[in-house]
């Protein structure tokens, strides 16, 4: 876990005592989905690369133009952002749940949070999200989008794995941007039911199935108090949100898991003027538990956390970095071709190469005569000559032997393919 502030915002807020509006707290688990990657010969989930730069940079990136002051994280090293952020690192075991971790840290949380998974890449600014939440004021904010037509394919590096999340079920009162219904596909059969009481109080529910939850939330402070008091709560998604969603409609549920009661010792700035409101909804008034949902449609979004999506990420952002496409420290032969969709990274060497909508990460040896495409190849990994690799993640350390040819393969952090091997639709 981390929590930072800019030393500039430090000073200023010690001098002019600022109100903290948002905390925020960024989920960087070990990714067993993107196992071979995190093995613990490779790096964590946070810091695989993502063109060239490690995916937490982003969720840094957004955060520090959101302005957030504090920020809790459980990565395992940081140093992987220049900007005015600062955080102090906090692990926790790998086995925890994302809420119990927040329980952990209940005493850190002064006010309303933010909660973010360390794999998601979002160009949506970050000021249309925390207004949304500013305007309706509810309990959970929770951003949802919908996914691009390439997103998870599996064409690409690591074409050999398709993506595999659980379709979700998401009912949505469009006309005030209720999160009304949420369940796993994989729980249900093709047919499901709603409640009476859900119904009575929503009766215009639009059911999507193709919108993915970002777990991208904003909770109110007296949540984290619900989470210190019900051990069940174990996980964000899983538990907490669909909790909240239930409150909204079932008063038996809300009453029995004291819901009712926490949500009472909030004190809502908002709520002396709803209250003499003449065009407020009646529910605004009188309802203790409010999901508000945000659904993103019109530019980019999507998460890192699987290999297939993962992949995705990095052939999107690939194409349009603006980043100088070979880094200046780099060697480069004069009969190297690095196509226009491809990266190369600080201090590899490149003797003879055709690189082309891939990324090549730093401190890399690339032999003479080798052919790399839709890959992504980590730091220090070493590639002799007349190699052919095509749709394949290449992690940290490792070496393709002379005249490998390799299609469709993870190659874990350190290992070692053989020279002449073939490998295909597989893993070292």
């Amino acid at each position: 876990m981390l929590l930072f502030e800019s030393e500039k915002k430090q000073t200023k807020q010690k001098q002019q005592s600022r109100h903290l509006e948002f905390q925020a707290i960024v989920l960087a688990g070990y990714g067993n989905s993107l196992y071979p990657l995190t093995e613990d010969n490779n790096v964590p989930k946070a810091l695989l690369p993502v063109a060239n730069k490690p995916m937490l940079y982003y969720v840094l990136e957004w955060l520090e133009k959101a302005g957030i002051f504090g920020i809790c994280d459980k990565a395992n090293q940081l140093n992987v952002y220049e900007g005015k952020l600062r955080p102090h690192l906090e692990a926790f075991k790998e086995d925890m749940g994302t809420a119990d971790v927040l329980r952990l840290i209940k005493e850190r949380i002064k006010c309303d949070f933010i909660v973010m998974s360390c794999d998601l890449i979002i160009d949506l600014a970050p000021h249309q999200f925390l207004d949304f939440h500013r305007s309706h004021d509810p309990t959970l904010s929770a951003l949802y989008y919908e996914p691009h037509k390439s997103e998870g394919s599996g064409t690409g590096g690591g074409s050999n794995y398709k993506d595999e999340s659980p379709k979700q079920i998401v009912g949505v009162d469009a006309t005030q941007s209720r999160l009304v219904y949420v369940a796993s596909g994989a729980d249900l059969d093709e047919e499901f039911s709603l409640r009476m009481s859900l119904l009575w109080k929503f009766p215009r529910v639009d059911i999507h199935t193709t919108l993915q939850d970002s777990h991208l939330y904003i909770f109110k402070r007296w949540v984290i108090d619900l989470i210190a008091q019900r051990k069940a709560i174990s996980s964000v998604c899983e538990h907490l949100v669909p909790l909240l969603v239930k409150c909204q409609h079932q008063k038996l549920l809300l009453e029995r898991e004291g819901v009712d009661k926490l949500a009472a010792t909030y004190e809502n700035f908002q709520k002396t003027a709803i209250a003499f409101s003449t065009t407020c909804d009646e529910d605004v008034k009188s309802s203790p538990v409010r999901c508000q949902i945000f659904t993103y449609k019109t530019g980019f979004c999507g998460r890192g956390n699987t290999i297939a999506k993962y992949c995705d990420l990095n052939r999107h952002l690939t194409k349009i970095s603006n980043e100088v496409r070979v880094s200046a420290s780099a060697e480069i032969g004069p009969k190297t071709q690095v196509g226009s969709d491809s990266l190369v990274g600080d201090d590899t060497k490149i003797e003879n190469a055709y690189i082309k909508r891939s990324t090549v990460g730093a401190h890399c040896v690339i032999g003479k005569n080798v052919k790399i495409s839709n890959s992504i190849i980590m730091d220090n990994v070493t590639v002799e000559d007349n190699v052919k690799i095509d749709g394949c993640i290449i992690c940290c350390g490792a070496r393709i032997g002379d005249k490998a040819q390799l299609k469709d393969c993870e190659v874990g952090g350190g290992y070692v393919a053989a020279p002449e091997s073939r490998c295909f639709m597989t893993f070292f």
